[in-house]
């Protein structure tokens, strides 16, 4: 079969009312930057956006990008019909005679009810069709194809495949966030779920040379391209934390020295949100996981940034995290070895409850803004 359309279904932004319109004029230009020459158009209409492809157009790769935008919920490869019954017809057998299968149902959708027959009209019609012209049964519950009819305004659609995309709704490059980037499980899979609720993720990693340096930009360098497929622009800044690492381990005590790292960390991180006008600033913590995670260590972290601190993962549980990393394709390199830099010279038994005022004082010990722009000053921007 070749098909020469791509029906693109949505599911939130069928919610947002009046503002519904521009949410799917963003949906179409992300997609427009995404299939570039894979496309030949993108348009509305009544209840899906239609994209129209060659016939000798690579469908694989079509797949794939499509499925890793947010903001799609599904897809469907199509065939375009005339809206009138004897071409459905026609074209509902062509569709399906060269198929293998025994059993089929059909399922008609009208997104503009200006046609002669209704869904139930339509659905019987195309049935006797079928059962006459290719000797089939209709089988109404788990049947072996399902034939999708789709009509809009002027076109139908036939189409027999759902693909499952991202859901949620299509980046804004007006949302932008900073995310804080390990080479662990739950940092990428917190700066994906962003993405998918439309925000521009900006990557911030914090590297240190004295820790297998090649081996470890390598390693995030593939996380921050696997996550770039999710969006339609990224950046990763590389930052170089080994001084700065330095300076914390000759005057911090271990058990504070994890919440002081990662203050530090968010405090270079809000300035790269302001340089990129990135309103806040996302981390991959789940309360209570690990020590620097629990509900007094956080509070101590947070406070008195710059910038709003998010964490999408806060309810999730390990499990959880780690299905996600494994269905947006960063488990695999997740779980390659890595030197994790925040780990570097920390107490067996860091401490469980910190106090924001004794932090405050451990970083009264520095010159905090000298040590924030040295270490920006010194950072790299890769793009993808």
């Amino acid at each position: 079969m070749i098909y020469d359309y791509i029906i693109i279904h949505y599911d939130e932004i069928g919610l947002k009312g009046k503002n519904r319109g521009s949410f799917e004029e963003l949906l179409i230009s992300n997609i427009e930057i995404k299939l570039k020459s894979l496309m030949k158009s993108c348009f509305r209409e009544s209840g899906h956006i239609t994209i129209e492809i060659d016939g000798k157009a690579n469908i694989s790769k079509i797949k794939e990008a499509l499925s890793q935008i947010p903001g799609i919920a599904y897809f469907s490869l199509a065939k375009r019909v005339e809206l009138n019954l004897d071409s459905l017809k026609k074209e509902a057998i062509n569709f399906l005679e060269d198929k293998e299968y025994d059993s089929f149902k059909v399922n008609a959708v009208r997104h503009d009810k200006g046609f002669e027959l209704n869904s139930m009209e339509l659905n019987s019609k195309l049935g006797e069709v079928i059962i006459k012209a290719l000797n089939k049964k209709v089988k109404m519950k788990s049947p072996d194809i399902m034939l999708k009819i789709e009509l809009s305004k002027k076109s139908a659609y036939i189409s027999n495949e759902d693909i499952k995309g991202v859901g949620g709704l299509p980046t804004n490059p007006q949302q932008k966030v900073v995310a804080l980037l390990s080479g662990g499980f739950d940092s990428p899979v917190a700066a994906y779920l962003m993405m998918k609720r439309g925000c521009e993720v900006i990557l911030v990693h914090f590297h240190n040379k004295n820790q297998a340096s090649s081996s470890v930009e390598s390693k995030i360098t593939k996380l921050a391209e696997q996550l770039s497929k999710f969006q339609v622009k990224t950046k990763l800044y590389i930052v170089p934390f080994e001084s700065l690492q330095k300076e914390i381990i000759m005057k911090v005590n271990s058990k504070l020295r994890m919440l002081v790292y990662r203050r530090f960390m968010l405090k270079i991180a809000s300035e790269v949100a302001g340089m990129n006008k990135a309103k806040f600033l996302i981390v991959g913590d789940s309360l209570s996981q690990v020590a620097s995670q629990t509900f007094e260590n956080l509070e101590a972290t947070y406070t008195g940034l710059d910038k709003h601190v998010l964490s999408p993962l806060i309810g999730l549980d390990k499990r959880e995290i780690i299905e996600i990393s494994k269905r947006i394709g960063t488990y695999e390199i997740s779980a390659m070895p890595y030197g994790d830099c925040c780990s570097y010279f920390l107490a067996k038994h860091p401490t469980l409850k910190a106090d924001v005022k004794l932090l405050e004082k451990n970083e009264a010990l520095f010159d905090v803004d000298k040590l924030v722009e040295d270490v920006l000053s010194k950072s790299r921007v890769i793009g993808f």
